[in-house]
């Protein structure tokens, strides 16, 4: 009985620092963001280019190649002048406006070129929580259902098929559609299906699986891992023999047998029914006997970038800190695993949520590099079109993200029942064109979110 009481306490505890961790207001963050970045040549100069910034002081920040002469001029007045080699950085001291103008003019022939970063140190406040989903769109929702049952996911809930035309501005959708209203109230609205599903229930992540009917994309994903967006996502697993054994036995196609990294850890990537690439991944944990896979939860999205100082900064807004740094290359064996022929080369990191422990992998691809932008909108893409976190404060957070410069989709809506609605949300775009949304949802949720955390994470 004794142990009953002071296990009571200890909970009751618990639950009372649950509650504060949910009210607690959050401090801001002093981040160091990349305003503006350009590569310049003799080719490519003299053009006026406008950033946002906040008032304030700010660095320029020049990497030229030998015999390079560049002059920078910075809202009509020349604030930098290179007329002598330069070893590695040069940076000079400048002051920013909410809105500049910049103009770099290289005037050294060929073979010259010059790397202008201007960077500014901000404080930002946002109220973000967690990761509640990222999203896959699939191009037939009962065949995709069927194929991720048979890896254990289960469902989590579902959402309805047609909204209203608000909410498909806010995912990018030019309304009217062609949608007549005879699947529900909202014409001129989408049409789809979907359910959120996940690995072990909701506290080992969740998928956003979706078919778009109206409009429809067929086009498929990316075809290798390093196109920039959001190429891949990862799936632990406890026993990636079996799981790799299972797998190719129901016809999942996989890029390689499984493979270890540098560090030893194991993996192995494999497509869904559309070619989506996942990452299985095996990690510490009891090897249970199971139906079907070992899989025991998601683990981080991937998100390739073209400039990996500009995004950890972006990120970090998000509550994301660096925990990891990549190795910036592998085997050719690990090389071949992702599907390439030669050896590559990165720059990248992983960053852990601060408050529910989510992780992204952000890479920057230097060799084989694929420029081409992330997905567009609509949201309707084959593939990990975007991902969702979940904030305590919507209008807070778009009013500061607004201030740094981040371009949105549509205005907050609600989400996503209508005129009942309980929930909000937004959809915007990371620097590279990455889709990202805020959800605000009812307090509850944030409560109960807390609570299943630390459930997740104690036992």
């Amino acid at each position: 009985m004794p142990n009953l009481k002071i296990g009571f306490y200890i909970s009751f505890t618990k639950w009372l620092l649950l509650l504060a961790l949910v009210a607690a207001p959050v401090a801001p963050k002093e981040i160091d963001f990349t305003r503006y970045l350009g590569d310049h040549s003799l080719d490519e100069t003299g053009t006026e280019t406008t950033f946002i910034g906040t008032d304030g002081e700010g660095r320029l920040i020049i990497s030229a190649l030998p015999n390079t002469n560049v002059t920078v001029s910075l809202n009509g007045e020349t604030v930098a002048v290179v007329d002598q080699p330069v070893e590695g950085n040069i940076e000079f001291n400048i002051a920013l406006l909410k809105r500049n103008t910049i103009k770099v003019e290289v005037t050294s022939p060929a073979p010259t070129a010059a790397n202008v970063r201007v960077k500014q140190r901000s404080n930002i406040e946002l109220n973000v929580q967690a990761r509640v989903h990222f999203n896959t769109n699939v191009s037939s929702f009962v065949k995709a259902r069927e194929f991720y049952g048979k890896l254990g996911f289960e469902t989590v809930s579902g959402f309805p098929d047609t909204n209203t035309q608000a909410m498909a501005r806010a995912i990018g959708i030019e309304t009217p559609t062609e949608y007549d209203g005879s699947k529900g109230d909202h014409a001129g609205g989408y049409l789809l299906h979907g359910e959120l599903i996940g690995a072990g229930g909701f506290t080992g992540g969740v998928i956003d699986l979706i078919e778009f009917t109206i409009p429809r994309d067929e086009e498929p994903p990316y075809a290798q891992v390093n196109h920039l967006g959001m190429a891949r996502a990862a799936m632990h697993t406890t026993n990636i023999a079996k799981d790799y054994e299972y797998m190719t036995s129901i016809g999942v196609e996989f890029l390689s047998a499984p493979t270890a990294k540098a560090d030893g850890t194991q993996f192995a990537i494999f497509k869904d029914l559309d070619g989506t690439f996942y990452e299985l991944i095996e990690v510490d944990g009891e090897d249970d006997e199971t139906e079907t896979t070992h899989i025991t939860r998601l683990g981080h999205v991937n998100i390739n970038v073209s400039d990996l100082e500009r995004s950890n900064a972006w990120y970090q807004m998000f509550g994301y800190e660096v925990t990891e740094t990549l190795p910036t290359t592998e085997s050719v064996e690990v090389a071949r695993a992702m599907g390439f022929d030669q050896p590559f080369s990165v720059k990248g990191n992983r960053v852990t949520h601060d408050v529910d422990g989510s992780v992204l992998e952000l890479v920057q691809w230097l060799s084989p590099y694929d420029p081409e932008r992330a997905y567009p909108v609509p949201v309707n893409h084959l593939g990990i079109h975007r991902t969702a976190y979940s904030t305590t404060d919507i209008e807070g957070d778009v009013a500061a993200l607004r201030a740094q410069g981040v371009e949105f989709i549509s205005p907050i809506t609600p989400c996503c029942s209508g005129d009942d609605s309980s929930s909000s949300i937004i959809a915007f775009y990371d620097p590279d064109g990455t889709i990202v949304e805020l959800v605000q949802q009812p307090y509850i949720f944030h409560l109960l979110f807390k609570v299943i955390t630390w459930f997740s994470k104690t036992f």
